[in-house]
């Protein structure tokens, strides 16, 4: 016998058609402009963080790439697109002032990424500023910002994530693939991104890779951070950036990225609006 009556049984299929074609319209949205759209993702997978206090950069920043944070310092690598000229500076968080700075240029390659501390090392890719080039991974002083060591890469890196143990995550133009490296240079392994987001920046913190990116979901694009478990190649949570930016707007996944301590540091504003913000994981 069956569940429904006639009349419920074309009602309830009306419905689940309209509900397909609702989800398959903001689907065709999301590959319109380019932001990907995900259904299905557990509820108890997503977090919302709100923004808590924030810094501005007054200091030539130009189009700003990537992020690293510790309790005395910023770092920020930015690209000057006019002048083919990349930077990495350090800034020190008490006085807001510029205490290292470093001018980035080989041959054709101007275009730092996202980057990550990890001891006293500052690893900072180096790229042509096209996808499908070349990079040179740098290892740099964190403080004098000296070059240690350094690799080329047969592809534009945007974003690099270094466990600390001798493996490195590199990134390529939006994402597409990740790259393993051992230190020296020798590839590992070279993957398709699991979630298609075209994350800015990623980052290695306790076993996961966490990359900063924008979906599309509801009809409306979103900032957000997601963790991936690099074991398995799995998306294991995400992390909704609420709040509104010194320049307008709540754009938060454009590029620079870190997590240090219980919090999460962003940076997405070029110049002059250049501004690091804090979104705390646990409490105020």
């Amino acid at each position: 016998m069956s569940l429904f009556s006639p009349f419920r049984r074309s009602t309830f299929i009306r419905r689940s058609l309209s509900a397909r074609r609702a989800t398959a319209a903001v689907m065709l949205i999301g590959a319109m402009i380019g932001l990907p759209t995900h259904f299905g993702f557990a509820q108890e997978q997503i977090v919302s963080l709100k923004v808590a206090e924030s810094w501005p950069i007054n200091h030539p920043t130009h189009h700003v790439q990537g992020l690293a944070v510790t309790d005395e310092s910023f770092w920020i690598s930015s690209v000057d697109r006019r002048a083919k000229v990349g930077w990495v500076i350090r800034v020190d968080r008490k006085s807001l002032k510029v205490v290292a700075e470093r001018k980035l240029v080989k041959g054709a390659q101007f275009h730092p990424g996202g980057i990550q501390l990890t001891g006293n090392d500052l690893w900072v890719p180096l790229a042509e500023y096209r996808r499908r080039s070349t990079s040179t991974m740098l290892r740099l002083d964190a403080q004098s910002l000296e070059t240690k060591h350094s690799f080329a890469i047969d592809d534009h890196i945007g974003g690099v994530a270094v466990d600390g143990q001798g493996t490195v995550y590199a990134a390529n133009w939006d994402c597409r693939e990740i790259y393993s490296f051992d230190e020296q240079g020798k590839l590992l392994q070279r993957v398709k991104n699991p979630t298609g987001v075209a994350y800015q920046d990623i980052e290695w913190q306790e076993g996961l890779l966490l990359g900063t990116g924008r979906i599309r979901e509801g009809g409306r694009s979103l900032s957000v951070v997601d963790a991936i478990d690099p074991t398995k190649w799995r998306h294991v949570r995400r992390y909704r950036l609420l709040g509104k930016l010194r320049s307008g707007g709540n754009d938060f996944g454009r590029e620079g990225f870190t997590k240090h301590g219980k919090n999460f540091f962003l940076l997405p504003e070029d110049g002059p609006h250049t501004t690091v913000y804090r979104f705390p994981l646990e409490g105020p």
